[in-house]
């Protein structure tokens, strides 16, 4: 999703712009329209390994991979710290039961 703090604001997001030369670029964003990827993503009968979920640390790992895995991905591949492995595999564990009925099948 695009809810942080450094992300382009949803009405200022302009495809393949990556440097407008102004002070109002945001130019560490992934996906500037998340919601075509989920409806495409709908169509593919093979597995989703959703990836940048968390934004660099900006985004929360429940807020992030709720996000991604009520939305059709199967996996997520995240960086993390050690310190970060026990909490972040409850909370991807969490996410994935809570979404067991979602659109997408899964496909893993």
């Amino acid at each position: 999703h695009g809810n942080y703090w450094s992300a382009t604001p949803p009405a200022e997001r302009v495809e393949f712009n990556v440097d407008s030369n102004s002070g109002q670029d945001h130019d560490n964003i992934w996906e500037i329209a998340p919601e075509k990827t989920i409806e495409f993503m709908k169509t593919v009968a093979t597995p989703w390994i959703a990836f940048k979920v968390l934004a660099a640390g900006a985004i929360h790992p429940s807020s992030g991979f709720q996000y991604a895995f009520e939305n059709g991905a199967d996996f997520v591949c995240v960086g993390m710290f050690d310190f970060q492995i026990r909490e972040n595999a409850i909370i991807a564990r969490n996410a994935v039961a809570a979404n067991q009925n979602r659109p997408r099948p899964w496909r893993a």
